[in-house]
């Protein structure tokens, strides 16, 4: 029997495997005991894994083998009928609170009758369950009359009234949207749960929850890039597919942190026993997906469940238009025109569209989820082959050849999403206060701070007489949501806009415009000009009165730009300037931001003097992070060493030598590692005379470093150098 067999109950995946939810799952546990017991509403984006979420739960909680009994009940499209509804539920919910009363999880694997689940009931439980069981047995009827219903639906309350602590759990609750009286249903239980104070949990999608009353909610989005990845490893090692770090990120990123489609990836590339290796094989086999794969037989499966194959093909070519319009809306009328005729349910329909998101319907209109990539391409792909009858080699064939094209694109943004300042956020964290003018003006920081050290820059900025106010600001969005067309020239992460008040009294309204520059150098005129121009463009266009506009470059601006900036009254930032402020707003207490580290890793050959490679290397990175000249020779010689140690005694099979250079404000971590005879393991074996020179080179670095580390690890030897800033200022 596997791990996984012995250790899940309902749960699909191994807990050690379930990442990037620990959050959640800490969430649900902490509900479960609440002695105060509340509703709970799980809204849930496509694909964010709320099912499994769930199941984890319950597994937890079973295998905890305390006094709270875990059910996990679901509604399924084919609860058309109340009474056939409440029955199945009724039948599912006693076979897992006497699975818990047995400690016994096998009675799960199967689907116990009625009698059966007589006959199970433990002797201590003999005077309530066959009796409610028997009782529900009389009133199986599709088509159960309100008052037997709510008989039906009181088997929470029945098992609290007889001492048994239940956590509720009813997943998939839209599909209750396509039951006759599915909201009376869904009620129904709700109120059960409630008047005998059982802590609950009602999951479904977003969009379908919303309304829907609660005293707490958990949204649960899908992964960003940083989980996705997480995910995508954990995935790769489950399903035993290879994986590299460029196709893990662009997998995360192509189908948008949703949990659905990556593992429908990794499954089909298990089925072909495939490696992600390359852009090419994961395109491969997202082609594969979208192209008859798991990915369009799952939303072949959402269409068909409310719409017959030649309504299908109707609803995908509206889909189609609504992703072609400019405006992405389209009249509900005009969806109601072409499938009146034809779809039964068209109401309904539209409801389960819109909770799965295949639409936003909203106002009268429709509009397609463009936001959805993998929804898009599969919308484009049925409707080529499907509505203008093109041939399949040629579709497949051009489609995946746009999904290359499209991959290092689609990584670049997420790249420069990743790297952006953050303007929308800094803006929220304006609130009226006093900083010094060099925080923001560039041409004091340049003249006065540039080269210092962060904390000397700090030091200086807070002893600085020379103020501003920051405005408050109550409200940011990204400049395109104001003004559409800059999307055309910027990315959302790059330009945002802040409305609020020069002062908190709430008089005099003021808007602030921001934009991050792309440049390698200072920005120059015309880059600064073009900018103001823009954002000046965009306030005029929404009427902004009173604004001032702020531009970061990565560098700052050359003494040109600075004057079109001093014209123009606005205010121009390099990106370090704006670091420092948001630490000093934020509270400047997140200690990994006071001690930022920046990382660089070279690998060299051991080949003849390439230890000098590295110790240029290491020079240019100290001289660009001010470290002072004395110091940046011990530092060199010490590397030096090291790396001849690393050429000499390892007996390296592929003969490299990795290093990485870690700085931050007040040292510097160098660190050499190789593969080889481990240096530890030939010193204890071999008597390393006084003036041999393996021991000379070690008492070297010692002496040369404030701090010196040998490490074996498995297949080689890390030596970890540390040299603190403030020891070599002391020495100078």
């Amino acid at each position: 029997m596997s791990d996984e067999k012995a250790v899940n109950i309902l749960a699909t995946i191994h807990p050690d495997q379930f990442v990037c939810r620990e959050e959640e799952l800490a969430r649900l546990w902490t509900h479960a005991h609440n002695k105060n017991p509340v509703g709970f509403s799980l809204l849930s984006a496509p694909g964010a894994g709320t099912t499994e979420l769930l199941l984890q739960t319950f597994d937890e909680l079973f295998r905890g083998f305390g006094d709270i009994i875990p059910i996990y009940l679901e509604m399924k499209y084919s609860d058309l009928k109340p009474g056939e509804a409440a029955r199945r539920l009724l039948l599912d919910f006693f076979t897992q609170l006497i699975a818990f009363r047995l400690r016994d999880a096998s009675l799960m694997n199967f689907t116990p009758d009625l009698q059966e689940l007589i006959e199970l009931t433990p002797e201590s439980d003999r005077d309530w369950i066959p009796r409610i069981l028997e009782n529900a047995h009389t009133k199986i009827d599709s088509d159960v009359e309100q008052s037997n219903l709510r008989s039906l639906l009181s088997f929470p309350a029945r098992a609290a009234a007889h001492g048994q602590r239940v956590f509720f759990m009813l997943d998939h609750i839209h599909y209750a949207g396509m039951m006759t009286d599915g909201d009376a249903f869904v009620a129904t239980i709700r109120e059960m749960c409630v008047r005998s104070d059982i802590p609950h949990v009602f999951a479904g999608p977003r969009r379908f929850l919303n309304e829907m009353p609660a005293t707490e909610s958990m949204l649960l989005n899908r992964f960003d890039f940083r989980e996705s990845g997480a995910v995508a490893e954990v995935m790769a090692s489950r399903f035993d597919v290879g994986l590299n770090e460029q196709t893990r990120d662009l997998i995360g990123v192509q189908v948008g942190g949703n949990l659905k489609y990556m593992s429908s990836l990794f499954s089909a590339a298990a089925d072909r026993r495939e490696d992600f290796d390359s852009f090419r094989s994961v395109e491969r086999v997202y082609a594969e997906g979208i192209f008859g794969g798991r990915i369009s037989r799952s939303f072949d499966s959402i269409l068909r469940l409310i719409f017959s194959d030649a309504e299908r093909t109707t609803v995908i070519g509206l889909l189609l238009d609504g992703l072609n319009s400019v405006t992405s809306r389209i009249p509900i009328a005009n969806w109601r025109d072409l499938l009146k005729e034809k779809a039964v349910r068209f109401e309904s329909g539209m409801q389960f569209l819109n909770s799965n998101e295949f639409v936003n319907v909203s106002a009268g209109f429709v509009s397609s989820e463009i936001a959805d990539r993998v929804l898009s391409d599969y919308i484009i792909g049925a409707a080529r082959l499907e509505i203008a009858g093109e041939s399949r080699a040629l579709v497949v064939g051009e489609s995946m050849t746009a999904y290359l094209k499209r991959a290092p694109q689609l990584l670049g943004r997420i790249y420069r999403h990743t790297a952006a300042v953050g303007l929308k956020d800094l803006l929220n964290e304006f609130n009226c206060q006093e900083i010094a003018a060099g925080s923001i003006d560039f041409q004091r920081f340049k003249d006065q701070l540039k080269g210092l050290r962060d904390a000397d820059v700090q030091t200086a900025l807070d002893a600085s007489v020379d103020r501003i106010n920051l405005p408050l600001i109550v409200f940011t969005a990204s400049t395109a949501a104001f003004y559409p067309r800059i999307a055309e020239l910027i990315d959302d992460d790059h330009s945002a806009i802040g409305l609020g008040f020069v002062e908190s009294n709430y008089h005099n309204e003021i808007v602030w415009l921001t934009a991050e520059l792309e440049c390698k150098l200072e920005a120059d005129r015309e880059l600064t000009e073009f900018w103001c121009d823009r954002l000046e463009m965009v306030a005029i266009s929404c009427g902004f009165r009173e604004y001032k506009i702020w531009l970061i470059a990565p560098e700052g601006f050359s003494d040109e730009a600075i004057e079109v900036l001093r014209k123009r009254n606005a205010y121009g930032s390099c990106r370090r300037q704006v670091e420092l402020l948001s630490r000093q707003l934020k509270g400047g207490a997140d200690e990994s931001l006071k001690y930022a580290v920046e990382e660089y890793e070279i690998i060299v050959p051991m080949d003849h003097d390439t230890e000098m490679i590295a110790a240029h290397t290491v020079e240019e990175i100290a001289r660009k992070h001010n470290f002072p000249p004395k110091m940046i020779n011990q530092i060199k010689t010490a590397l030096v060493e090291a790396c001849i140690n690393a050429a000499e005694h390892s007996l390296s099979p592929d003969r490299r030598i990795f290093q990485k250079f870690a700085v931050s404000d007040d040292r510097i971590t160098v660190t050499v590692s190789n593969r080889g005879i481990r240096l530890l393991d030939k010193t204890a074996e071999e008597a390393v005379p006084v003036e041999s020179r393996r021991g000379w080179g070690l008492r070297l670095m010692r002496g040369l470093m404030d701090e010196v580390k040998i490490e074996n690890v498995d297949d080689g030897t890390r030596i970890s150098m540390v040299k603190y800033l403030r020891d070599a200022q002391v020495r100078e």
